[in-house]
């Protein structure tokens, strides 16, 4: 996390930082960026840039956090739906949304796939699931485990969507199918 006089910083500034540095992240790698050339791209002394920063490490995580506030923005909120088709509807035009956004935005697709993942369900996530569970497609008995399986099965889609972006599409279109396997079978009892 940045430090505290990074947000004090005006946002014209803080953005400038993040975008040369994502810049030199996703050129380069994490391990390959130069913490000072970034420093010296950026316009700022050292000593400035480590009253921002811990060092290249915090800078990375901060541009990889900004990277996903942006591709939460262009996924958009999870909006409760009216009946199944509806919440089908807004899943396939969410998806949709993030692919634009990541064909558009390359240096953050490369930046969110170096970059370690969310641990368990995301808010949006959440939401999405919740909806489900009110449209009855899985049982709110199952929220804590389907949340954490449905997160995985959207990580792994999104893993493979950054490695290999021209699927991205496919992979979209394969969500539905594969969220409806994974919470009909929670149903399925031996």
């Amino acid at each position: 996390m940045p430090l505290p006089r990074f947000d004090r910083l005006p946002a014209a500034t803080r953005d400038e930082i993040l975008a040369v540095a994502r810049t030199h992240f996703a050129r380069d790698g994490r391990d390959g960026a130069s913490y000072n050339q970034i420093i010296a791209d950026v316009g700022i002394s050292k000593t400035s840039a480590y009253h921002y920063f811990d060092g290249k490490q915090d800078l990375f995580d901060a541009v990889a956090n900004d990277c996903v506030a942006r591709a939460r923005a262009a996924l958009g909120p999870w909006h409760p739906t009216d009946d199944v088709p509806s919440f089908w509807e807004q899943l396939r035009g969410s998806s949709a949304h993030l692919i634009a956004y990541m064909a558009e935005h390359v240096e953050d697709r490369a930046i969110l796939d170096m970059a370690q993942r969310e641990q368990g369900p995301s808010d949006w996530t959440w939401a999405m699931l919740d909806d489900a569970i009110e449209r009855g497609l899985v049982a709110e008995r199952e929220r804590a485990v389907m949340g954490v399986a449905t997160q995985g099965v959207l990580d792994a889609l999104d893993a493979e969507a950054l490695r290999n972006p021209d699927q991205s599409e496919s992979l979209a279109a394969a969500i539905p199918d594969l969220l409806r396997r994974l919470w009909t079978a929670s149903d399925v009892r031996n």
